[in-house]
């Protein structure tokens, strides 16, 4: 698993220097919380299993489903020490929670 984390990393998610954040290029034949799971598992350079279970955090299948019904969605939330944003474009940003900086 850990090849496809890297193959993962390394095919689909960008650091960007000026945000701070990561962009992940979403994998449409994969299930929107398997490209979480394995974009924080490839930033983190762990396997995927040994991040705590996505389910803990949000309902998979509702997310799902926000994003197959809707297209203006847009959804932020925390999992594994990452804030991870959605929206309908399906664009996937992901910011380490310690660089987020808090609303004045």
């Amino acid at each position: 698993m850990m090849v496809q984390t890297n193959d993962w990393r390394d095919s689909r998610v960008t650091y960007d220097d000026a945000t701070g954040s990561y962009r992940v290029d979403r994998d449409t034949s994969e299930l929107l919380s398997t490209n979480i799971v394995l974009s924080i598992a490839a930033i983190e350079g762990v396997r995927p299993t040994q991040l705590p279970p996505l389910a803990q955090t949000i309902d998979p299948d509702a997310l799902e489903a926000v994003f197959d019904c809707s297209n203006d969605a847009l959804l932020s939330f925390s999992y594994a020490g990452y804030r991870v944003t959605l929206d309908a474009l399906g664009s996937i940003e992901v910011v380490p929670i310690g660089d987020i900086q808090p609303l004045q």
